[in-house]
């Protein structure tokens, strides 16, 4: 009987080490996500910690849409804008501060950051609004 208790502790620590492993990847990914979004002058880092597929749609002071993302669970993304034309100059310059909107994929809205700073790290659950999808299903941020 001692045995299968043994067993059974082994079985957890191996678990939770695992686990530990894991979120010391995530923070590694989210550091080093960081750290290439702040060497551009003018990026954003989106991060979706929600449980649903959202969009993200970056909109700079004047209203103009500089980049949308469909991001799963866990995904994570820069926006930057000399990202697309890296070297070139550009015929136009995104006006600070930006707004972040985050949709469900039917088309609902999620959630809205609005004042975003350049260099920002922008996650779907500290924006303001529902945060909640309807008729879609919730996905597991680790899988199934």
């Amino acid at each position: 009987m001692n045995k299968g208790k043994a067993c059974l502790v082994k079985k957890s620590s191996a678990l939770k080490n695992s686990l530990r492993c894991f979120s010391s990847l995530y923070a590694l990914t989210f550091i080093f996500i960081l750290i290439c979004g702040v060497s551009w002058a003018n990026s954003v880092t989106l991060m979706n910690n929600s449980t649903y597929t959202l969009q993200a749609s970056i909109y700079d002071a004047n209203g103009t849409l500089l980049g949308q993302f469909v991001l799963n669970p866990s995904d994570a993304t820069l926006w930057s804008d000399d990202y697309e034309d890296w070297g070139a100059e550009s015929q136009y310059t995104p006006q600070i501060p930006y707004t972040v909107n985050w949709m469900c994929m039917n088309g609902s809205a999620y959630g809205i950051c609005n004042n975003v700073a350049a260099g920002s790290v922008v996650t779907a659950q500290s924006c303001g609004g529902d945060q909640e999808c309807q008729q879609q299903q919730q996905q597991s941020p680790y899988g199934s």
